[in-house]
């Protein structure tokens, strides 16, 4: 027996072969040459019936590292119908059969381990079924049983899930809401996309992104509109010196731009010192601007009479009398000399006739029924010959005299000497 004993383990029969052939003829060649007794003789045939069988048949292909295994690592006390097929239920902490389970670190999953792995070694996980993961996505993807967040992942403490998907990290859309601030914690140009070199200056400390750009616009930094109080820290010349910064104009010898005009564009414009000397933050032609003492008055933008490029002094009189209805702060007496064209660099406005004008009262040139700013070409005020079948003040004109005080019609007809 001591014999039969040594020549399995020489032979190493206990491990199942898919082809016996060359063991089974060493065994038949060393059983004939000793004594051969009948229960030597079945145990023979037990062999080679082992050596013959087919696992397949069974459901369960024997591939990879369960090839190698003795039958009795599986089929626990000699019971072999029955031997359950899923990983989990002998890879599993517990089970009757006591295959190597999954370590501490193993992420949170279910027991289909071949979802993951293979036969032929655990590692590497050749694919990996996130439908088996358990857990929040942190849960794994902490940068120890997986990979986590790198050092220039935007800071943020939302689940992976929230921007990323299960086929790839790359191409994560993240979702803003609720973001309304701290915009620069993330778009620093390291975790996220921040100034770029073409960006306007935005002083120091920095101003906020959210300053100009939307906290509700995020597929798009534009437009962003400019918040001058928010880098009043800067000076104009900073952005509007050369206008070479993203979004803006640059003047050119035809056009105005952002830029400061070039003689060519504007002989008259100073060509040094800063932009806050004549204009303010809100718009260049903002009516707020600082204008020359003898200037007309007037709160109309510039360019609704300057539009001369080349030459701003030049002014378009009909620009001048867009939205006036008070004439006499022009054409009151002792009004003016105002500001005006080179080479003189002033006008003289037509103005109160003095005493051969009639009597108005606090009545305005607008308002009497004789003037109106429609009529603004030099002598468009004067109304010509006194007529008796079309006079110069209507019957509505004399009404709104009377009601600003010149009470009476001698007055004025008592000798008529006043023009027209």
């Amino acid at each position: 027996m001591r014999y039969w004993s040594a020549l399995i383990r020489h032979l190493d029969l206990g491990r199942p072969r898919r082809s016996g052939a060359p063991a089974l003829a060493a065994l038949v060649l060393a059983i004939g040459l000793m004594p051969q007794p009948a229960s030597a003789q079945s145990a023979l045939n037990a062999v080679q019936s082992r050596l013959n069988f087919d696992h397949l048949t069974t459901g369960f292909e024997l591939t990879g590292q369960h090839r190698d295994l003795p039958c009795e690592s599986c089929h626990v006390n000699a019971i072999f119908k029955g031997t359950p097929t899923d990983c989990g239920a002998c890879h599993g902490i517990g089970t009757v059969v006591r295959a190597t389970a999954k370590p501490r670190n193993h992420i949170l999953s279910t027991d289909q381990c071949g979802a993951c792995h293979t036969p032929v070694a655990w590692n590497p996980a050749v694919n990996f079924d996130h439908t088996q993961a358990r857990g929040n996505c942190s849960t794994c993807h902490n940068g120890t049983m997986a990979q986590g967040k790198g050092p220039t992942h935007i800071i943020t403490d939302l689940e992976c899930d929230a921007c990323h998907t299960t086929l790839t990290w790359a191409g994560a859309t993240f979702n803003h809401v609720g973001v309304t601030s701290g915009c620069a914690a993330c778009h620093d140009n390291v975790h996220a996309m921040g100034v770029t070199a073409t960006h306007v200056p935005i002083g120091t400390p920095v101003t906020p992104c959210e300053s100009c750009h939307s906290p509700t616009n995020y597929t798009t930094w534009n437009p962003g509109v400019i918040n001058h109080p928010a880098v009043s820290a800067l000076t104009c010349a900073s952005c509007h010196e050369t206008a070479s910064f993203q979004g803006m104009h640059p003047s050119t010898d035809t056009s105005a731009g952002d830029s400061r005009p070039s003689a060519k564009l504007d002989r008259l414009h100073p060509a040094t010192g800063d932009c806050s000397q004549c204009h303010n933050t809100t718009s260049f032609l903002d009516p707020t601007v600082p204008r020359p003492s003898n200037h007309i008055p007037t709160r109309a933008l510039c360019s609704q009479c300057h539009t001369t490029a080349g030459d701003w002094a030049v002014y378009s009189v009909t620009g001048t009398h867009q939205g006036v209805t008070g004439c006499l702060s022009c054409h009151g007496p002792n009004t003016g000399p105002f500001a005006g064209p080179p080479p003189g660099n002033t006008i003289t406005i037509a103005g109160w006739p003095g005493s051969s004008h009639i009597p108005i009262g606090s009545a305005d040139c607008n308002g009497s029924g004789c003037h109106t700013t429609a009529n603004v070409n030099p002598g468009g005020w004067k109304t010509g010959s006194a007529s008796i079948t079309a006079p110069t003040l209507s019957v509505a004109g004399h009404a709104t005299i009377a009601a600003a005080g010149v009470s009476g019609c001698v007055n004025c007809h008592a000798t008529a000497p006043y023009m027209g």
